[in-house]
């Protein structure tokens, strides 16, 4: 016959297997609710990062700076610098921040960077390419070692990314200028 000193270590014994399982329970459900929310955060950022990329007021913008044209840092300057075109400044740092910011979700992991080529791969390796000399320039003269430096890492993975599975990231010539053949 069973004694009562047995019987509680086995109901002791049961009360702790119980509990062991609600708890992987528990943990099971806390994963899943996280991997959700994190799937519903990425979703959430890319619909935000496509909805601003994409309007029609930033895609204006996008193209007017791909058709600057300048020499040197000192004719950008001369054309385009803040001192004496203030609309052209309005328009760049925008978009210059747009990517930096994007860069920035991309390093931290909030964003991947398969997501990132679905958005913005060939506007961001343009935009990079089109202002990369001005971009290290303004570090130099301005003695800011970290500007824009996210941009940068940006037009850098999505070129790795690109590399990786064979996709071009060569730049033509002109941008988003169509190439007029001659008859």
């Amino acid at each position: 016959m069973v004694d009562y000193q047995a019987l509680s270590i086995i109901c002791a014994g049961l009360s702790i297997a119980a509990s062991i399982a609600y708890y992987a329970s528990v943990l099971r459900n806390a994963n899943k609710t996280q991997q959700m929310q994190l799937e519903t955060r990425r979703t959430q950022a890319f619909m935000e990062l496509t909805n601003e990329l994409h309007q029609e007021k930033r895609l204006i913008q996008m193209m007017e700076l791909y058709k600057m044209d300048w020499e040197d840092y000192d004719d950008f300057e001369r054309k385009y610098g803040s001192d004496r075109n203030i609309e052209n400044f309005g328009k760049r740092y925008p978009i210059w921040y747009f990517y930096n910011r994007i860069g920035w979700l991309l390093h931290e992991g909030v964003i991947d960077v398969k997501t990132v080529n679905a958005i913005t791969a060939q506007f961001t390796l343009w935009m990079w390419d089109k202002f990369k000399s001005v971009i290290l320039k303004q570090r130099e003269i301005y003695n800011l070692p970290d500007f824009c430096i996210w941009f940068e890492y940006l037009a850098g993975e999505i070129e790795r990314y690109r590399d990786e599975i064979g996709i071009s990231t060569e730049i033509p010539k002109g941008y988003g200028s169509y190439p007029v053949q001659d008859p």
